[in-house]
């Protein structure tokens, strides 16, 4: 999830810092990958805190 995360928070810098904007920032995608990085850090943060809740029962 971490690894994710990066990956959206990257796709929205290089989105955000392109000198010819492709659309993303237009369309309000940047701040969608913001949020959704933040989304996936606090989701591991939370299984990390607590794994045994996320584990499928037998």
């Amino acid at each position: 999830m971490r690894t994710i995360a990066q990956l959206a928070r990257s796709r929205a810098e290089l989105g955000s810092s392109a000198a010819h904007r492709d659309g993303l920032e237009r369309l309000g995608a940047a701040r969608a990958l913001r949020q959704l990085a933040a989304d996936l850090d606090a989701t591991a943060e939370e299984f990390e805190r607590h794994p045994q809740d996320f584990r499928p029962q037998d």
